[in-house]
């Protein structure tokens, strides 16, 4: 994936800002991810290691739009950005609730983005974002099924 923009624009600039570092970002999936992966990496590394490829996707992605925010003009600062405290529980089905709803958001965020944005590159990584974050949806909702029926 190339990573460049047809020309400078601020809009488009502030638009991957909030997808990067905003509420329901990147950013917030990135650092819930990791407590969840440092939380549960003694009691359940098969959780702990999803999380922890969960949290190497979303940096991926803060990385990305931190380039491309530059290249479009903009600062690619972190003053928008957005935490939940709630975000920081201790309960895994409660987590993983948390995530799906957190990477449904992002999927719209990313959808929404790529709507409003006319520049062919961006779009690209855009896509390339939605598709590999419905695998990761995909994977989530499996694992939900997977501590509910151990619940049980």
């Amino acid at each position: 994936m190339e990573i460049k923009v047809q020309n400078k624009n601020k809009r488009y600039g502030e638009l991957l800002k909030e997808a990067m570092c905003g509420k329901f970002s990147d950013l917030s999936c990135f650092l819930l991810y990791k407590y969840e992966s440092y939380l549960f990496s003694q009691s359940d590394t098969y959780f702990s290691n999803n999380m922890s490829k969960f949290a190497s996707d979303s940096l991926d992605h803060i990385n990305i739009f931190g380039k491309v925010i530059t290249l479009l003009g903009v600062k690619p600062d972190f003053l928008n950005m957005e935490l939940d405290e709630m975000f920081y529980l201790d309960n895994k089905e409660q987590l993983i609730e948390i995530d799906i709803r957190l990477l449904k958001e992002k999927i719209i965020k990313y959808t929404k983005s790529l709507n409003e944005i006319e520049d062919d590159y961006i779009k690209e990584i855009l896509s390339s974002f939605i598709i590999e974050e419905r695998k990761n949806l995909e994977i989530l909702e499996l694992m939900q099924l997977k501590y509910k029926r151990e619940h049980f």
